[in-house]
């Protein structure tokens, strides 16, 4: 069978950036999207784009896989606070992958590439809805009988934009004192690194950037380069705002919880890649943030 690979998550800032370097490679594609602006972000790279919501059901997916030698997926719900998805991260990380999965074990695929989190299979993490959807699938991927290589990145630059909004509202808030450390990736060279694990690699690794900054430190980098002030906020006060079920959407409490707990333990993954956080901020467009 001539290789083909299915990127799930296709139109999102990792997806697109693993199809170019396939297109780069010639290698064919199968993109999965969720909606026509996806459809349009994937279309110079590929004509075989499946547009479904994979979490509704196999029906949506079926037969997605067929032909299919690897599946790469990167697709999930997104932690930004500013994004419109009211779909939970049990139905976007863990039913949407978990149907593709049945499908690629049904389709005989060879090869499952999945991107999760850091700490998804830490005891400590498991309390927060993020954590627990991605590990649940990664237990159903283990279990499947299929070759597979689990990446679990510390977060992404562009997953910072969420502080780079408020610095244009005039305020960048950090947990306590703002000592935990991590090197979050950029998109690009986290694409790169995944690529090296498309045929073949390790059950588990988790990756993060060239360098390691504390949180204050990057907060510092953005007032920088945007302007606001640093808001220290308490992690008791931080605690108490992120439960009240009547100020907040269960979908933003587990975002906010989850925020609090990466932003207040250390993130630390092996280093890779070349692009700096503070290159990532010179070349951010702020006509680009809400």
């Amino acid at each position: 069978m001539e290789e083909k690979v299915l990127v799930a998550g296709a139109s999102g800032a990792l997806g697109l950036e693993i199809s170019k370097i396939l297109k780069s490679r010639n290698i064919p594609i199968r993109a999965l999207v969720h909606s026509s602006d996806g459809a349009s972000k994937v279309s110079p790279y590929t004509s075989d784009i499946y547009r479904a919501d994979a979490s509704e059901g196999s029906s949506e997916i079926k037969d997605i896989t067929q032909n299919v030698t690897t599946i790469v997926s990167a697709m999930g719900k997104s932690v930004s606070l500013f994004s419109g998805n009211e779909n939970s991260f049990m139905e976007n990380d863990f039913f949407a992958n978990n149907n593709l999965l049945d499908d690629a074990v049904k389709n005989g695929v060879k090869r499952f590439v999945y991107v999760s989190i850091k700490g998804a299979d830490a005891e400590e993490a498991r309390e927060f809805e993020v954590a627990k959807a991605h590990r649940k699938f990664e237990e159903a991927l283990q279990a499947s009988g299929l070759d597979y290589t689990i990446v679990r990145p510390v977060g992404f630059f562009s997953g910072l934009n969420d502080l780079a909004i408020m610095a244009k509202r005039n305020v960048i808030p950090i947990i306590g004192e703002g000592k935990a450390k991590t090197n979050s990736i950029h998109q690009k060279d986290l694409a790169t690194f995944v690529m090296q694990y498309l045929n073949e690699g390790p059950e588990t690794i988790e990756v993060g950037g060239p360098l390691i900054h504390t949180r204050l430190e990057m907060a510092e980098m953005i007032k920088e380069k945007i302007g606001g002030q640093i808001l220290k906020v308490p992690e008791k006060l931080a605690e108490l705002g992120m439960f009240l079920p009547e100020m907040v959407s269960d979908n933003i409490s587990s975002k906010l919880e989850y925020f609090k707990f990466v932003t207040s333990n250390d993130m630390i993954g092996e280093k890779t890649g070349s692009i700096t956080f503070q290159q990532y901020l010179d070349d951010l467009d702020l006509n680009d943030l809400p």
